[in-house]
């Protein structure tokens, strides 16, 4: 993809959404874990009186592994990593959001005024891009890396998290290595937000306690059976499948076995190089 124009003349006023999700500072850290449990989100913008008072992040919210807790919002946001203004155009900020593994980012009235005035969604950025001429033409096999972090069905979901964490990855493929085939098979997907819906993180630490005989394994979280694309699949279809099935990596499969994985941010590196 030689050029960035469809992000180059796209404001971020013309592909924000409603912020509809969203906790204040005063709410109670549980209300925030069940909201991010409900929707997937990793991030959620903190809005007091409608200005953007910092974010919270999933990170933050496995530090607390009680059901119940007193805790509120204030205790654990951060400050914003990355904020866009309406007239912002669209090539720096997702060159930014990838590089920091953001996929959500508040869009606020100026620099210095947090009224915040909606989102942009990682998602909304490809579309954009979905609809070059050039997403037709270029192939996964391409762009996509050969290098692939997986993981077995049979590790524990406190390891996996802890190398999707300091990968900072959203997720890895689950493979099974097929000797009669001689091939790494795909056998799942594991994300994040699967880790944390599970509450798999917190059984895991109850379990290093004594608390579990076992400790959480990936077949207990995992999702089946794996979107995957071929080398050969356009970049448009690739996208299509992103947007629709809400993920953010795809495994790439040749003849039933893992050759690469593509990821948005191979999509938007691509994209504005």
């Amino acid at each position: 993809m030689a050029s960035c124009e469809p992000l180059k003349k796209t404001r971020a006023a013309e592909v924000m959404r409603p912020c509809a999700t969203f906790v204040s500072s005063s709410d109670l850290i549980t209300k925030a874990r069940s909201i991010m449990r409900d929707t997937g989100l990793r991030t959620l913008p903190v809005i007091d009186e409608g200005k953007l008072a910092g974010i919270l992040t999933d990170r933050e919210l496995l530090k607390i592994t009680s059901t119940r807790s007193n805790i509120t919002v204030a205790g654990l946001m951060l400050p914003p990593q990355l904020i866009a203004t309406p007239e912002q155009t669209l090539d720096k900020l997702a060159g930014d959001m990838i590089e920091l593994e953001i996929s959500v980012v508040p869009v606020v009235k100026s620099s210095t005024d947090m009224t915040v005035k909606g989102i942009v969604h990682l998602e909304d950025i490809l579309i954009r891009v979905q609809r070059s001429p050039q997403a037709d033409r270029i192939k996964v096999g391409e762009i996509m890396s050969k290098k692939v972090l997986t993981c077995s069905p049979d590790d524990e979901v406190s390891k996996v998290w802890d190398l999707l964490e300091e990968k900072n990855y959203s997720g890895c493929p689950v493979t099974r290595y097929n000797r009669q085939k001689r091939a790494l098979e795909v056998v799942g997907v594991v994300t994040r937000s699967d880790i944390i819906r599970s509450g798999a993180i917190r059984l895991g630490e109850e379990s290093d306690k004594g608390r579990f005989r076992s400790p959480p394994k990936v077949r207990g979280v995992m999702k089946t059976p794996a979107i995957t694309v071929n080398p050969d699949t356009p970049l448009s279809d690739a996208i299509d499948l992103m947007v629709k099935r809400n993920v953010g990596r795809l495994p790439v499969v040749e003849k039933g076995e893992l050759v690469g994985i593509v990821s948005r941010g191979d999509i938007i590196r691509t994209c504005i190089r």
